[in-house]
């Protein structure tokens, strides 16, 4: 084979790649509310990526977002339609979490990779349903759980990774925080006709630790890597009189490993600020004044060597970049249904364990 025929033959295979790409990068956007901006940012810059479709019940919502990122993309008011649309290849889903279920099967069933806003599902079900439906459809899936990409979370994985502190036995984790942003979408009450903030119904946000403390759970999983065993949770709607979703809970979880993990969380704490830290064979892994320290059982606390990492308002804009690379090669995503669920199941045990006062079992999850 002479010279020529190689650089032919290496354009051709460069040429190839970038068809195989492009077919993915073709975006439509279902639900344009808040969280929305967050993905239409990121895509923005990506030069590459192309977004022909918007979809949202409110028709003013989807003439605001193409006039803010200059897009000329078809408007829908029913998400069927966009499914349906032949110049979509990959569907982004941020819409409320009680619609996921529904929307995520339709657009694996008609062959569209999908990227799904967490959760999964209101439920355990519907959680496996996306599941089964993604093996079944070989497209590929990413449950939006971008909060792997940030800077403290990598940091932490690194550090757990390299094996200084040993095996995790707790970890403690701490979010006080105020209440849901007041203008999100109203859901209406199809028999009283009542319009209620979404995230304040467990009907449409399945839970607050669904809407809310899963991106906890996907760095805790992440780090312990193993099977939940058992969980006891507490909780209620004791501050707050308009909802049926909790502003208060505390979770304690036993992971098949013999990690465990001590969850509590309240919406009615603005300033409260957060904690994390993790109790290891060899000492405490934490972070203070913005950086991640180990403390010894014995000896003095220093600060950790991480690799750099990148910042945390390019967490979104990774995410896409490695969603798209998985897509093209046909791959499943490292943060997909297989990976989700871990944390969703979680999750879901603290609502089974709070409604029914009782510890919640791996029993309690078929396997999939």
């Amino acid at each position: 084979m002479t010279r020529r025929h190689y650089l032919a033959a290496g354009l051709m295979a460069a040429d190839q790649f970038v068809q195989a790409q492009e077919p993915a990068r073709k975006i439509g956007i279902i639900g344009l509310g808040a969280r929305s901006r967050a993905h239409l940012a990121a895509l923005a810059r990506m030069p590459e990526a192309r977004i022909t479709a918007l979809c949202d019940v409110d028709s003013s919502r989807i003439g605001k977002a193409a006039s803010d990122y200059d897009l000329s993309a078809v408007s829908y008011t029913d998400y069927r339609e966009l499914i349906r649309d032949q110049s979509v290849a990959t569907v982004v889903i941020a819409a409320p979490n009680y619609l996921h279920h529904e929307m995520a099967i339709a657009a694996l069933r008609a062959g569209k990779n999908v990227v799904l806003e967490k959760p999964m599902g209101i439920n355990y079900e519907q959680a496996v349903g996306i599941l089964r439906e993604a093996r079944r459809s070989g497209r590929t899936i990413a449950v939006a759980m971008q909060r792997r990409y940030t800077r403290q979370d990598r940091e932490m994985l690194q550090a757990v990774e390299s094996g200084l502190a040993g095996p995790i036995k707790l970890i403690q984790c701490t979010e006080m925080r105020g209440d849901w942003n007041a203008a999100s979408w109203q859901y209406t009450d199809p028999v009283s006709g009542a319009r209620t903030n979404w995230r304040f119904l467990k009907r449409t946000a399945g839970s607050t630790e669904l809407e809310f403390s899963i991106h906890s759970f996907a760095h805790i999983s992440m780090l312990v890597k193993s099977p939940l065993a058992r969980v006891f949770a507490s909780g209620g709607t004791v501050f707050y009189k308009d909802r049926d979703t909790r502003d208060l809970s505390n979770v304690l979880v036993d992971f098949e490993n013999g990690a465990r993990l001590n969850y509590a969380f309240s919406c009615f704490a603005p300033g409260g600020g957060n904690t994390f830290s993790i109790l290891c064979e060899k000492g405490i892994l934490r972070r203070e004044a913005g950086k991640l320290l180990f403390s010894p059982h014995r000896g003095k606390s220093e600060p950790v060597p991480v690799a750099a990492a990148p910042s945390e308002d390019r967490a979104e804009l990774l995410f896409y970049r490695d969603f798209f690379r998985d897509a093209a090669a046909g791959k499943p995503s490292m943060l997909g249904p297989e990976f989700a669920i871990e944390p969703a199941k979680i999750a879901f045990a603290a609502e089974i364990s709070i409604a029914g006062n009782r510890v919640v079992t791996a029993r309690d999850f078929p396997p999939a």
